[in-house]
């Protein structure tokens, strides 16, 4: 089967027609809250996570019908957990997506609301899919995204990051993961996400987690390389703070070179992962272009 990339386009699109429409605040207004959420929502996101949800449908044929809905949830969590990275208490961030923080321009009080209105959202946003079209595959779709997001995934990586900070030593394995748990976590739901949504057997969904996992740590090996070698401007966020903050990332544990040695690793499982989706029959073309950009990428 031939990749329509026209459909790929206007399965963008609606996604980020549906993001607006999803985040039209109340009537009464205005609500600091609101304005907070979609200013963060709305900006310049790469979208990585939703683009992999939808590359993940397309694995199996054209993306059903809810995989807009079930994109949007994953980027209202996604943008959820950077409002509240960025806050003076977490990571201390002042800038995000070539911006001011969510705090600098609402205030801390606002922001944390915020990112509760956004987590929150998504799982109203899925509920009410599941209401009227209560499937296994979206069920599980959902409790894909619970489970990558929560005490098991991507808060207990954050509370280990913040932990290791104060550590006098902390090894490679450590370091790996808290990468799964932080940053893995969501990248592989995205992929595991439009499996269940798209109806994948068991043994494709194996290789999903597989792929996500590798391609996930391999996006935070990227991530510590490009915050010692990058500025801010093409970040979009500050640069060098793993280093001054006293972090422990892949590159303060294993050096530049050691680095980019794990993440050629990390690529190559990656891509061993895509090679037996496309011996399946799966149409890989768009999952290995957003892996290629992963871990390729200068912001």
């Amino acid at each position: 089967m031939k990749r329509d990339k026209e459909k790929d386009l206007e399965g963008l699109q609606n996604f980020e027609l549906l993001l607006d429409q999803v985040m039209t605040p109340p009537a009464g207004g205005p609500y600091p809250v609101w304005e907070a959420a979609r200013y963060s929502l709305l900006g310049q996101g790469k979208r990585l996570r939703p683009k992999l949800l939808f590359a993940a449908c397309q694995l199996f044929g054209p993306p059903p019908a809810q995989a807009p809905v079930f994109a949007c949830a994953l980027e209202m969590v996604h943008t959820y957990s950077l409002i509240h990275d960025d806050l003076p208490a977490m990571d201390n961030d002042d800038f995000r997506r070539g911006r001011p923080s969510c705090h600098k321009v609402f205030g801390e009080a606002t922001a944390i609301l915020a990112g509760d209105l956004l987590l929150n959202g998504a799982y109203e946003l899925m509920a009410e899919s599941l209401v009227s079209q209560p499937d296994p595959g979206p069920l599980a779709a959902m409790e894909v995204l619970a489970r990558a997001a929560g005490g098991h995934g991507m808060i207990l990586g954050q509370d280990r990051d913040l932990a290791q900070e104060g550590l006098e030593t902390a090894s490679l394995e450590q370091i790996q993961k808290t990468a799964q748990w932080k940053t893995a976590g969501l990248i592989q739901a995205a992929l595991l996400m439009g499996g269940h949504l798209s109806g994948a057997r068991e043994q494709a969904l194996e290789v999903l987690a597989l792929c996500g996992l590798a391609a996930g740590i391999a996006f935070q090996i990227r991530d510590d390389i490009l915050d010692c070698a990058s500025n801010r401007a093409t970040l979009g966020k500050t640069p060098h703070k793993d280093q001054a903050a006293g972090k422990k990332t892949f590159v303060s544990l294993a050096g530049l070179e050691g680095a980019g040695r794990l993440l050629e690793e990390k690529t190559q499982e990656a891509s061993l992962a895509i090679r037996n989706l496309s011996q399946m029959g799966c149409m890989t073309e768009s999952l290995e272009e957003l892996i290629r950009l992963l871990v390729e990428r200068n912001y």
